[in-house]
């Protein structure tokens, strides 16, 4: 799976950004525990857009197992959480 999206810097001054991706993957008990990824280190300047994106596998594993049910993606933007969106894994049949 990928989750692509887009940054644009709507400020008059260039931005540093450390962009980190959180995916909140739902555990047995039905809770949800973020993993993160790290993105990217950028800098950009003024009305620049960029696009990121990440591929996420998956696959069941020996070590982990993927449950169904809602998974809430963040992008983390210096530390600060922005709601990307969410996806639903189903059960496996």
């Amino acid at each position: 799976m990928t989750i692509a999206f887009e940054l644009t810097n709507t400020e008059p001054q260039a931005q540093d950004l450390l962009v980190h991706l959180a995916v909140h993957y739902v555990k047995a008990s039905g809770q949800a525990k973020a993993k993160v990824f790290k993105l990217k280190t950028l800098e950009l300047t003024p009305g620049q857009t960029t696009m990121l994106a990440k591929t996420l596998s998956l696959k069941e594993r020996s070590t982990r197992k993927h449950y169904p049910g809602p998974h809430q993606v963040d992008v983390v933007l210096n530390g600060e959480p922005q709601r990307l969106g969410t996806f639903d894994l189903l059960k496996n049949r």
